[in-house]
């Protein structure tokens, strides 16, 4: 939905132009309303306009003046001026203020209609181009370093899941690994702390990491780096020369030379201290997870209290064998899913450790409970975080001591919980609405005589698009039209009071004048208000 914006020196145009326009159905939201080209500017300052019509002739600043400053610091903005025919010669002028039309007084509301409607869809046009392919390789090209580490931490994490989409993804992201090549996984992690660097620092002593793994091995080899979940760097390495065919290993060993010499530069030339893990060589993609796995937990279990090593991977296959709760510690974790209301991925990440479990060749009742505990901690931190118990959340106590003896047993009980909680929040969430619903319509009936989309917005804070969404979601009807519809009832209601005037109603339910509200009650009632006050 976009934004239009009225400017008019004559309060009666504007106000005209606001009400009797089914602006909804143009798929105008918001219709901001100024009365002279200064409040227009302080309107453009502090509001998102996509539309802005304005009369030529206005006092202090003129329209021609208005969208010549408003080509030059709003430049999206679509401009239509307003213009007599003795003006009108002077309004073609402004064609170099990008002026996207012109209308002429008196003003036809077909004529207006049909202008707004081709502007909407220029708009449209406009930001379909923003997102079409010449932007999109232009963006592609400047995201790769995040796009290939966001991928390369999905491989890593054994989350890729369809062949084609990633040999997609390889070719988009030019990268040059194909399935069955020769690959192994190297981490460098950063032994020292550095207190007083900052993010910006430590981007660019890794940055500087990179560039001297890439000038000693790029000759023979092909690099592709991310930043792990455990804050090292990891480089997945490719041979550019094929396969080690004759078995002797001599080109691995080869390697294991090169990385501790780079181990050694890093030291030279940064000044820095790290240790350098290679694994064993496999292939791509499939053993990349498995790699990769076996130094996580090398690095757990050998160089917990150690910095400065070196790590080949030519080391015991006992190694390789996983943990069956492993992927319940990697990121992102139970409690973060919760926390962000992600229930298909936690149920995912669920189902996936429950199959690991399973699948484990010896998995003994602390396994179990290891898992029972970490869930059910996700399950009391989600509840304490929303300052509620867990039992409320899920119907009692019962529930929340239950003992877990087998996997399956596990399962079952982790996804009743897990619907609960949903259910749970998804009511919350619809009560919230309908609390937020109560409040609007009690502001608007409060504020007759003021109330508008952007003042109800202030008033309940939130951005006047979202609430207008929400309300309409939630209610039918649009909060134009249910202030519309109050105002009515309210009118012939105060009708009835002979000592009212009619201009008096007309003020005190927020019209500027009589003559407009007259127009706008016909229009309800099929008859003036002083008709309807002799038929009363």
């Amino acid at each position: 939905m976009l934004s239009l914006l009225i400017v008019d020196d004559e309060p009666t145009i504007v106000d005209t132009l606001a009400f009797t326009i089914d602006w909804e159905k143009l798929e105008i939201m918001t219709v901001y309303k100024a009365y002279s080209a200064k409040e227009a500017l302080s309107i453009l300052s502090e509001h998102a306009v996509d539309i802005v019509i304005a009369d030529i002739n206005m006092p202090r600043m003129t329209g021609i003046e208005l969208v010549a400053q408003i080509y030059k610091q709003y430049r999206h903005v679509k401009s239509v001026l307003l213009s007599g025919y003795a003006e009108f010669a002077y309004a073609k002028q402004a064609i170099h203020y990008g002026v996207s039309d012109y209308l002429l007084k008196p003003l036809s509301d077909d004529d207006l209609i049909a202008l707004i409607r081709k502007l909407v869809q220029q708009i449209k046009e406009e930001w379909e181009e923003v997102v079409s392919r010449r932007r999109v390789v232009h963006t592609l090209k400047e995201s790769l370093p995040v796009l290939r580490d966001k991928l390369l931490n999905e491989l890593l994490m054994n989350r890729v899941k369809e062949e084609e989409d990633f040999l997609h993804l390889l070719e988009l992201y030019d990268l040059p690994f194909r399935f069955d090549d020769d690959i192994c996984v190297m981490v460098i992690r950063m032994e020292e702390s550095l207190p007083e660097f900052n993010d910006r620092d430590f981007f660019l002593l890794e940055y500087a990491v990179i560039n001297i793994a890439v000038e000693m091995l790029g000759d023979s080899y092909d690099l592709w780096s991310c930043k792990d979940a455990n804050d090292c760097l990891v480089l997945l390495v490719r041979k550019k020369s094929g396969r080690d065919e004759d078995g002797t290993g001599e080109e691995h060993k080869k390697f294991d030379a090169l990385a501790m010499q780079l181990q050694r530069n890093i030291g030279l030339y940064l000044k820095r201290v790290v240790s350098i893990i290679v694994s064993k060589w496999g292939r791509f993609p499939g053993d990349v997870n498995v790699l990769y796995s076996y130094m996580t937990e090398q690095i757990r279990s050998r160089l917990a209290n150690e910095s400065g090593c070196f790590l080949s991977g030519e080391l015991s296959e006992d190694a390789f064998v996983q943990q069956p709760l492993h992927r319940m510690y990697e990121t992102p974790t139970l409690h973060h899913l919760l926390e962000n209301r992600r229930w298909d991925e936690y149920r995912d990440k669920l189902e996936t450790v429950i199959q690991d479990m399973k699948q484990a060749g010896s998995l003994s009742s602390e396994h179990v409970q290891e898992a029972y505990t970490l869930v059910a901690g996700s399950f009391y931190f989600y509840a304490h975080k929303h300052n509620r118990l867990l039992s409320d959340l899920v119907g009692g106590t019962s529930v929340l001591g239950r003992t877990v003896h087998s996997v399956q047993q596990l399962s079952e009980w982790a996804h009743y919980m897990l619907d609960k909680i949903q259910n749970s929040d998804q009511a919350e969430q619809r009560s919230s609405k309908d609390k937020l619903t109560l409040k609007i319509r009690e502001y608007i009936d409060r504020n007759l005589s003021t109330a508008s989309l952007q003042t109800i917005a202030d008033a309940v804070y939130l951005h006047p698009v979202y609430l207008s969404r929400l309300y309409k979601d939630k209610t039918g009807e649009g909060v134009s039209e249910y202030i519309h519809k109050q105002r009515m009832v309210k009118a012939a209601e105060m009708l009835k009071d002979d000592s009212l005037k009619i201009y008096e109603i007309s003020e005190q339910l927020g019209f500027k004048n009589a003559a407009y509200f007259s127009k706008v009650f016909r229009e309800e009632f099929g008859m003036t208000p002083n008709e309807y006050r002799e038929q009363l």
